[in-house]
C-alpha cells in the first residue's frame, strides 16, 4: 500500500467512523466509539465469511459527484440490538429485521451517509450525494452475497464499533471503480507521467523568421464570468430541531415539530450550505417566496462559497 492509498483510506475511513459514532450516539442517547482501519481487497466469499449467521447488507447508491454503490455489512444480531437501543430499549436482539426496525436502520444509514458525504464533499470541493439506502438481510453464503454485491473485488475498510452493551464490527466495502473515483476527487490519484522530451536533429533547416504576433492583455485570473452559469443549491431554512429515532417513527399527519427559532426571527438563506442572507417568507402569485432583508457584500458572498 503506497502513501496515496494510506491517505485515501484515512480520509474515507475517518469520515465514516466519525459520522457513525455521531449518528449512533445521537439516535440512542448513548456514547458510541467507532474507529477505522484499512482492510484487505476482498472477493465475495471472504465477505460472506464475516458472518456465521444472517448478516445485514446496506446498499447506498450515489447519484451526484460519484457513480456507483458502496456497501456496509454487519451481523443481524448486533444490527437489531442497535435498532432496539434507538427505539428506547436496552439493546435486545431480534431474529429478523422488518417493519419499523428496518425503516429505522435505513434512516440511520441515510444520516450516516449524509454526514460522511458532507465531510468528503468539503475535502473534494464538490457535492457528493446518494439517492437512497437499501437494507437487506442476507444468509451467510457467497451466492447470496454475490447476488447483491455484483462481480469484482471490494476494498474493505474496517469500522470497529463499541458501546457499553454493544460491540461489533461494521465493514465498509468499496468497489474498485468507486475507490478510484474517490482517489481522483480527493486529489490522491497517481499522477500521469509527463511526456519525454524529444531531441531535434541539428541538421534540420532553421525556421523562417516571422514578425512577432501582437498579443493582447493577459487574461484576468480573477474573472468570474466562467463561473456565473454554475448551478448551486439554494435552501430557505426556517429552523431545525433534533429528535430521537423513536420520536421520528411516531410522527403522523398533523404532528407538530417545534423548531429552534422564534416566530419573529429572520429566516435564513443558505447557498451550497453556506449562510449568505436573512429575510422573511412572503407569498407571490400564490407561491411562497423569500424577501431579503440582510445580505453580505458581493465579495463576502464569493469568499463564503469558495
Amino acid at each position: 500500500m503506497d502513501a496515496r492509498d494510506t491517505e485515501v483510506f484515512q480520509k474515507v475511513g475517518g469520515a465514516f467512523a466519525e459520522s457513525m459514532a455521531s449518528v449512533f450516539s445521537m439516535l440512542t442517547g448513548r456514547e458510541f466509539q467507532v474507529k477505522s482501519a484499512p482492510g484487505e481487497l476482498l472477493e465475495t466469499p471472504a465477505i460472506a465469511a464475516f458472518h456465521e449467521a444472517t448478516g445485514i447488507l446496506v446498499k447506498a447508491n450515489y447519484q451526484k459527484g460519484l457513480n456507483g454503490t458502496l456497501f456496509f455489512t454487519l451481523p443481524l444480531k448486533e444490527g437489531t440490538m442497535l435498532v432496539d437501543l434507538m427505539l428506547g430499549g436496552e439493546g435486545t436482539s431480534a431474529e429478523d429485521l422488518v417493519g419499523d426496525s428496518k425503516d429505522a436502520l435505513a434512516e440511520t444509514f441515510n444520516q450516516i451517509m449524509g454526514s460522511a458525504n458532507q465531510t468528503l464533499s468539503d475535502l473534494a470541493g464538490e457535492t457528493f450525494a446518494i439517492a437512497h439506502v437499501d437494507i437487506l438481510a442476507v444468509t451467510p453464503d457467497a451466492a447470496a452475497f454475490a447476488e447483491h454485491l455484483g462481480p469484482g473485488a471490494f476494498q474493505d475498510i474496517v469500522l470497529p464499533t463499541s458501546q457499553d452493551s454493544l460491540n461489533t464490527t461494521v465493514h465498509l466495502l468499496l468497489p474498485d471503480l468507486l475507490l478510484q473515483q474517490l482517489k481522483r476527487k480527493l486529489g490522491l490519484a497517481e499522477a500521469v507521467p509527463a511526456p519525454v522530451p524529444v531531441s531535434v536533429a541539428a541538421t534540420l533547416p532553421a525556421p523562417t523568421r516571422q514578425a512577432p504576433m501582437a498579443s493582447g492583455p493577459a487574461p484576468d485570473a480573477g474573472n468570474l464570468d466562467l463561473l456565473l452559469d454554475i448551478q448551486l443549491p439554494v435552501v430557505v431554512r426556517m429552523g431545525q430541531t433534533e429528535m430521537q429515532m423513536g420520536e421520528l417513527l411516531k410522527l403522523t399527519p398533523g404532528s407538530i415539530l417545534e423548531l429552534n427559532r422564534s416566530a419573529d426571527a429572520p429566516v435564513e438563506l443558505l447557498v451550497n450550505g453556506k449562510l449568505i442572507a436573512k429575510g422573511e417568507v412572503v407569498v407571490v402569485d400564490g407561491n411562497f417566496a423569500f424577501r431579503i432583508t440582510e445580505i453580505d457584500t458581493r465579495a463576502a458572498r464569493i469568499r463564503s462559497l469558495a
